[in-house]
């Protein structure tokens, strides 16, 4: 695998998917995968991250961009399920995730409900001295569910920044003008 790709591929399951070493346990949804027709789980501690990091090499801007990234990410944790049918998970199987969300500087900070479609996703964000040290993406959909947790330092418009290449679909990451500005 080449360095762009695997590059694209890290940082793809960082945006799926920061300072505290504190995970947020996903071992409730192991048992949603005896009814998924598929599942997904990835675990990256900062150890398996610096190591896959090694692999990102050369001079290109994109691959020393995503090098600085992930070195400040301390742990990616995935889970993706899917479902042959609607309605093989409940909101209850969340209820421990959500329940590690609330608090704990962790606060919502996105949530996009399609009623037509049946999907939600909800974004939450972890913040330390006034830096980003966490990101947590929630994706349910009628057939399918994702979480993913990222802790370490996210530097969000570095990571806007890098969007568009590596594989890494565009984001459209804009700062909020302040009521002084």
């Amino acid at each position: 695998m080449s360095g762009l790709r695997l590059a694209g591929f890290l940082l793809l399951a960082a945006l799926c998917p920061a300072a505290g070493a504190q995970s947020i346990d996903l071992s409730s949804l192991d048992k949603l995968a005896k009814n998924a027709s598929e599942a997904n789980e990835v675990s990256l501690d900062g150890n398996n991250l610096s190591t896959a990091a090694r692999f990102l090499y050369g001079d290109d801007p994109d691959i020393k961009e995503a090098r600085r990234i992930i070195e400040g990410i301390k742990g990616i944790w995935v889970r993706n399920f899917v479902f042959k049918n609607k309605d093989e998970y409940s909101k209850g199987d969340l209820s421990n995730v959500r329940k590690q969300l609330q608090g704990s500087r962790w606060s919502k900070v996105m949530e996009s409900k399609s009623h037509a479609d049946g999907d939600n996703i909800e974004v939450f964000l972890r913040s330390e001295n006034q830096k980003t040290t966490g990101l947590s993406v929630i994706s349910q959909e009628p057939k399918a569910l994702t979480v993913v947790v990222i802790l370490g330092s996210i530097d969000l418009e570095r990571l806007g920044k890098l969007s568009g290449n590596l594989g890494i679909p565009p984001l459209q990451l804009k700062r909020r003008p302040n009521n002084d500005e």
